[in-house]
C-alpha cells in the first residue's frame, strides 16, 4: 500500500491532497490572491491527516509540484516536502505543474494546452495530446505566437489554466478556454506512478524548475 502526499504550491492555489495506490483520499485547497501559502500549507496537512486518519508515519513518500510557477510560492511547497521527508526518512518525488494540470480535464480528440501567466503577455505552457502525453517540451511564449494560431486551425484545442488572459478572439471556433488552477488533487495518479517507478529526486540537491 503506497500513502503519498501532493503538496501543489505554484500558482495561487495552495492545495494539499493524500492518495493511496493512486486514488485521491482527502484533498485540502484555497486559492487566494494573497497567496498565503506559508501560513496555509502546514495547517492543511493537518487537517488532510486528522480528516483522513492517516498518520505522517504511515507516508510511503511526499510529491512536489516543481513548477514552472511563483518563485516564493514553488519553494514553500518543496521546503515542506524536504522537511518531511527528511525527517520521515521518506523518499521525494516530483511532477512538473503544466503535467498536473493536464490531468484536469478529460478530452476524446484534439490537443490539451496548460498555461500559466508568467508576466506581461508571456505565459509557461506545453503541449499534451488526449492522452496526456506530452508533445513539446515546456516554454515560455507569448500567446499570439504562430505555434498557437496554426495549431488551432484545423484541430480542437483546449487552453486549460489561466486563459481569463488570453484574448480569445486569436484564436479559430475549434479553442475552447477553462479556467483552473493546479490541484494536488490531480496528482494522485501521476505520484503513483512515479513511486512505484522509482523515480525519486535528491532531497539534498533537488531545487523547483523556474524556466
Amino acid at each position: 500500500m503506497s500513502l503519498i502526499l501532493n503538496l501543489e504550491t505554484s500558482t495561487k492555489n495552495c492545495s494539499v491532497s493524500i492518495a493511496k495506490n493512486g486514488i485521491c483520499l482527502i484533498s485540502v485547497e484555497e486559492c487566494s490572491e494573497q497567496h498565503f501559502h506559508s501560513e496555509k500549507l502546514h495547517t492543511f496537512i493537518q487537517y488532510a491527516t486528522e480528516i483522513s486518519k492517516i498518520r505522517l508515519k504511515d507516508l510511503k513518500s511526499v510529491c512536489v509540484s516543481k513548477g514552472p510557477g511563483s518563485y516564493t510560492s514553488l519553494r514553500i511547497g518543496l521546503s515542506a516536502a524536504k522537511g518531511l521527508c527528511f525527517s520521515l526518512g521518506i523518499p521525494l518525488l516530483s511532477v512538473d505543474t503544466l503535467t498536473i494540470m493536464s490531468h484536469k480535464i478529460n478530452i476524446k480528440s484534439g490537443f490539451l494546452i496548460p498555461m500559466i501567466h508568467a508576466k506581461s503577455d508571456l505565459f509557461y505552457t506545453s503541449l499534451f495530446n488526449k492522452s496526456k502525453k506530452r508533445l513539446s517540451s515546456i516554454f515560455r511564449k507569448k500567446i499570439s505566437d504562430i505555434f498557437f494560431t496554426c495549431l488551432t486551425k484545423n484541430e480542437k484545442v483546449y487552453f486549460i489554466g489561466d486563459t481569463d488572459l488570453i484574448d480569445q478572439k486569436l484564436f479559430s471556433n475549434n479553442s475552447f478556454f477553462i479556467k483552473v488552477y493546479p490541484s494536488a488533487m490531480n496528482m494522485s495518479f501521476i505520484s503513483y506512478v512515479k513511486f512505484c517507478d522509482r523515480e525519486f529526486n535528491d532531497i539534498e540537491k533537488f531545487i523547483p524548475f523556474y524556466l
